[in-house]
């Protein structure tokens, strides 16, 4: 697959351990692409608590899974920033951000690859928009269990309690299209909206943005700061979402060519 998944990680609890060591399990397990993944912390807990179980796993997988630790000088996860790092260190004509804690049925994840590739789309959430969110409640014991079998989804069932889904989790996009839709807004800093300002962006730019109506699965975890409402930046987030969501294309594309981290980025973006 010509595909890199970009995951940006901080490993804050136990669970996110065991949540991005099924992850990447799963995507080495079933799929033949790129995994990009990006740590920001203190120190690396990705390479002292995942990486030992990946290599005994799977032996030598650095061609197909590359990690970078980045340590943190600010006080908050800076999510976007990081999600453009991986993008720009990516070779591959299609990317999917992606979360640490999600997995989707395998058809899934072949339809957003297929529906871009072929050109019927430039980004595909590959999950439906409404009550597909299958919200697991993770343990040791169901851990265990999936990590040790054929890694079949419906495993989770006796786990899960339906929930909404909307434009989160991961995004299948054109590399091409998302650099030059000026990638993620790296003025949203923490958690949230940065979600559905990506979603809007990507519609008024004329991107053709797809679904799969299927499920997703949510790895339920423990919420800092960096992940909640809670969180010190979100009313300023908010406020930057509420003013994009209410201009016109020639508005948004005005701002976004003034941004400095635009100019940066694209100066030395290479679109392949």
């Amino acid at each position: 697959m010509n595909l890199t998944f970009l995951i940006p990680v901080k490993l804050e609890s136990k669970d996110r351990v065991r949540n991005l060591t099924t992850v990447l399990t799963y995507l080495l397990t079933k799929f033949d692409a790129k995994i990009l993944v990006q740590e920001c912390d203190k120190e690396s807990n990705f390479s002292k608590l995942i990486m030992p179980y990946l290599t005994q796993r799977f032996g030598i997988i650095s061609h197909r899974l590359q990690y970078t630790f980045e340590e943190q000088k600010t006080s908050f996860f800076h999510k976007t920033r990081i999600l453009n790092d991986l993008l720009h260190r990516s070779e591959t004509e299609i990317v999917c951000n992606y979360d640490t804690d999600v997995l989707l049925p395998e058809k899934s994840y072949t339809l957003a690859y297929e529906m871009i590739r072929r050109g019927q789309c430039d980004a595909v959430y590959p999950y439906g928009c409404g009550v597909y969110q299958k919200a697991v409640t993770y343990s040791n014991e169901a851990f265990e269990e999936f990590i040790n079998s054929d890694m079949n989804l419906e495993q989770f069932d006796k786990y899960i309690n339906l929930s909404n889904s909307t434009i989160g989790w991961c995004q299948f996009i054109r590399r091409e299209n998302y650099i030059h839709s000026y990638m993620m807004n790296e003025n949203f800093q923490a958690w949230g909206p940065e979600d559905c300002e990506l979603y809007y962006r990507l519609n008024v730019l004329g991107n053709r943005v797809g679904r799969v109506n299927d499920y997703v699965y949510h790895l339920e975890h423990a919420r800092s700061t960096d992940s909640w409402f809670s969180n010190p930046m979100w009313q300023q987030n908010t406020q930057l979402w509420n003013w994009i969501r209410t201009q016109s294309k020639e508005t948004i594309s005005n701002y976004y060519e003034s941004q400095d981290y635009v100019k940066r980025r694209l100066s030395g973006a290479e679109v392949r």
